[in-house]
C-alpha cells in the first residue's frame, strides 16, 4: 500500500532526527529511541494508522505511538521528531512516577 510506505518512510525519518537531536538527553532517553522501529500500517489495530515502537529494557517495557494516517498528512518529519522525543520523555516520567493514566473499566 503506497500511502502506507510514504508514512512509513516519514517517521523513518523523524526516528532519526529525533535519534540525532537526542545527543544532550539523558542516555536513557537516547537508548530508548536506539530501540524505535516504524510501521506505515500499525498491525497492532485495525485502523489506517501509522506506529513508531520502542524497548524500554529498563522498565521492561514496549511502548507504541499510534498516529491516524490523517495527522501525517500535514505534518514534517522534523515536528514528528520532536513528537517522537517528546513521547518517551513522557513515557520515562510516568512509568518513573507511576503515573499512567487508568485504563477504562472495559480495558482491565
Amino acid at each position: 500500500m503506497a500511502i502506507a510506505a510514504k508514512y512509513e518512510a516519514l517517521l523513518g525519518e523523524a526516528l532519526e532526527i529525533a535519534k540525532r537531536k537526542a545527543e544532550s538527553k539523558p542516555q536513557i532517553v537516547r537508548d530508548i529511541l536506539a530501540t524505535g522501529t516504524v510501521e506505515g500500517l500499525a498491525s497492532k489495530i485495525n485502523r489506517k494508522a501509522a506506529a513508531v515502537s520502542f524497548r524500554a529494557e529498563k522498565y521492561k517495557r514496549t511502548w507504541h505511538a499510534m498516529t491516524p494516517w490523517q495527522y501525517l498528512e500535514h505534518t514534517t518529519a522534523e515536528e514528528e521528531a520532536e513528537s517522537i522525543i517528546q513521547t518517551v520523555e513522557d513515557n520515562i516520567h510516568m512509568t518513573e512516577t507511576k503515573s499512567w493514566p487508568a485504563l477504562p473499566e472495559n480495558h482491565k
